[in-house]
């Protein structure tokens, strides 16, 4: 393997705490492959003739837009179709019965968080699709995001590899849901159509992608740093409404870190948001406020003459 190693390991070590930097993410100490194999198709398609020249140019010039080009190549993740069906499966058993009844005749909005070559949105949409003889009249909006990469341009398109589609995608759901085009799958258009997708910074301010019923944020905490932690899940407290979900991955907690969400009960990986507190409004000190006793013993006093005056007998008229 280090035969094919072409960086020193001084820039290895400046890559990873780029990406640490940039991204919050922290690359493992056995990473120089990956870094090598990635970065190469990059250095080509950035029109760099090797690898080591396309690093120089990145720390001589600090360009941004390469940058997040190298960052976005190095935290691209290995997803397929229907991972983790034990937290999976809790979307559709558990999380859209509970908001179904609230939301009988709108739309759901599902958000896909770091959904890379989108393999996890076009799996909700599969699921979705299957449950709408059960819920006729709910209509679901599905997004997912995730860096600037190759990963979600391959995600935009729905195209997979036959490697790709053998990893954790029935057969049934194969041929109903994708096209044979040459050697490659690609996702139907009334499916594709059921899902958009947005290139964001997962760090960055996310006010831009709306608020949504769910947010599906699995797999993917552990590899953050502590600092990068807190970041994401105070945009994703953001992201999510009131009395909407969070579903992380089996096993997944949010320990301290909780941003407004508590567990479900005997639900794991299932988190709720706090409904928002109503705020009494200020009292304007201009406007006298009304005190008490001294202004009900007047009231009643109102209301006792009243009363006399309705229920007094007419008096009788004297005659001369």
């Amino acid at each position: 393997m280090s035969a094919v190693l072409s960086l020193t390991p001084s820039y290895y070590e400046a890559l990873k705490q780029l990406t640490l930097e940039l991204a919050g993410v922290k690359l493992g100490t056995d990473h120089a492959f990956l870094i090598e194999t990635r970065l190469s198709s990059l250095a080509r398609t950035e029109g760099f003739d090797t690898l080591k020249e396309m690093i120089e140019e990145l720390f001589k010039t600090g360009q941004s837009r390469l940058a997040v080009q190298v960052v976005s190549s190095l935290l691209e993740r290995d997803t397929h179709f229907n991972t983790d069906l034990p937290s999976f499966n809790k979307l559709y058993d558990v999380i859209i019965p509970q908001l179904q009844p609230i939301h009988k005749n709108g739309t759901i909005r599902i958000l896909s968080f770091g959904c890379s070559s989108g393999q996890e949105p076009y799996s909700i949409a599969m699921a979705l699709d299957k449950t709408k003889e059960e819920y006729p009249n709910l209509n679901f909006e599905i997004v997912g995001v995730d860096y600037p990469s190759s990963a979600l341009d391959r995600a935009k398109v729905g195209r997979y590899s036959h490697f790709d589609v053998q990893r954790g995608l029935p057969i049934q759901d194969l041929i109903t849901y994708f096209n044979k085009e040459n050697e490659d799958w690609t996702i139907k258009p009334d499916l594709k159509n059921k899902v958009t997708f947005e290139e964001t910074h997962l760090l960055s301010n996310l006010d831009q992608l709306g608020d949504f019923h769910v947010v599906l944020f699995r797999n993917s905490l552990p590899h953050y740093s502590s600092p990068a932690q807190v970041r994401v899940l105070r945009g994703l407290s953001g992201l999510v409404k009131p009395l909407g979900y969070l579903l992380l991955g089996s096993g997944e907690t949010l320990n301290h870190i909780n941003f407004g969400f508590d567990p479900i009960t005997h639900e794991d990986s299932i988190f709720r948001k706090r409904p928002e507190k109503i705020e009494a409004e200020p009292i304007d000190p201009n406007i006298k406020v009304p005190n008490g006793k001294k202004t009900f013993d007047k009231a009643k006093r109102k209301l006792r003459g009243i009363d006399e005056f309705t229920n007094a007998k007419p008096s009788q008229t004297q005659t001369g």
